[in-house]
């Protein structure tokens, strides 16, 4: 119904809004489930012999096919996603949409699969990329087969034979260490610390993790920082324009990435002087925020390899190495980083549950 007002809904989604609105038909999802009836009338309406593609649209919709934008939208109707989620759907969805010529996807074969797989191979993607694309794609699969959309998933298997992108090296720990020392010193150019920065090199957690922390997530006396998901309406001083008041949402990677750590001892010398609010539940950095994605530091992140010499994402591949190397088990190492290892026992995981102060010898390991 939103889409209507917009303007921005296909005919086949008006007509259906038409049949929502009206109570005589509630609970009514899709043109296919109207009365027989209505849908005899509506088929001879739109038997257009000069052939107009809403005409098309509308009669796939009456036989029970729905398009990929309808598939999302149901989605959001029913489930609590993240808006960088939904992104990721509308581009792979409309990029295989794109490609295919049409926006019904659900009769889409196994050799066509396989197909689009080579085109984007012949376009030049790094297998990664494709990897994840294909990802995406099979687990929007297996929610049409749960929603009797879709009969198979047409996806399943194909990746298994790309190749892996090749993996860059890592930095030496000379270059984290120096980065370490210029984000917790100050200059001419630069007049506070990035606190956000060190957060991230002593704790591997993930970027967006770290600028989206609370002033009440970081306790210096206790020696913890705690991540976890917020939403609210945030008051705060823009660069320019005075007081601004958005809602914010701060979502994790996944609900189980709710987790709190202790502060090692570098880290607490690194951040003890960080301006903190006792007890406000408001953003420390409200301005790194992005509300199309609910992103956070995404401007931040992305000077790091400029100021740094290396993208953000390796400090946690260095956190991660550095516990590996130091022989940390997997189980605690995922209580620090949430980083889960393909083989990992769920059982193991459920029934491993180290305290803070069994984690504050092994965070040290990250000094």
């Amino acid at each position: 119904m939103f889409g209507v007002e917009l303007n921005q809904s296909s005919e086949a989604e008006k007509l259906l809004a038409s049949y929502e609105s009206d109570p005589n038909f509630k609970g009514i999802q899709s043109l296919s489930e109207i009365p027989s009836s209505d849908k005899e009338t509506l088929i001879n309406i739109y038997n257009d012999p000069y052939e107009k593609p809403e005409h098309a649209e509308i009669r796939k919709a009456l036989e029970g096919k729905s398009t990929w934008q309808q598939w999302i939208n149901r989605r959001q109707r029913t489930e609590q996603i993240a808006k960088n989620t939904i992104n990721a759907w509308k581009t792979n969805l409309k990029g295989l949409a794109n490609w295919k010529g049409s926006d019904y996807l659900q009769d889409l074969t196994k050799k066509e699969a396989l197909e689009y797989r080579d085109f984007l191979l012949n376009q030049g993607y790094e297998t990664a990329g494709i990897k994840n694309r294909i990802g995406s794609l099979s687990g929007f699969w297996n929610w049409g087969i749960e929603n009797e959309i879709i009969k198979t998933n047409i996806w399943l298997g194909l990746k298994k034979r790309l190749g892996d992108s090749e993996r860059k090296p890592l930095p030496t720990r000379e270059v984290f260490d120096q980065a370490s020392e210029k984000a917790s010193s100050t200059s001419a150019q630069r007049k506070k610390k990035d606190y956000a920065f060190l957060i991230q090199r002593y704790t591997a957690c993930r970027g967006g993790e770290a600028n989206g922390l609370r002033h009440c997530d970081i306790d210096l006396e206790e020696r913890t920082i705690t991540f976890e998901p917020w939403e609210k309406i945030v008051k705060y001083q823009k660069i320019r324009g005075g007081i601004r008041s958005e809602r914010m949402n701060r979502r994790l990677k996944s609900a189980k990435d709710k987790r709190t750590i202790p502060i090692s001892t570098k880290l607490y010398e690194a951040i003890k002087d960080i301006h903190l609010i006792n007890d406000c539940d408001d953003p420390i950095w409200p301005l790194r925020y992005k509300a199309t994605n609910d992103g956070w530091g995404g401007h931040h992140l992305g000077e790091y390899t400029k100021k740094y010499g290396f993208p953000s994402h390796d400090l946690r591949r260095f956190g991660v190495t550095l516990l590996n190397l130091a022989g940390v088990s997997p189980y605690i190492m995922y209580a620090i980083t949430r980083h889960k290892i393909e083989g990992m026992s769920d059982i193991n995981l459920l029934y491993t549950r180290p305290s803070i102060d069994d984690l504050r010898e092994i965070i040290e390991y990250l000094n």
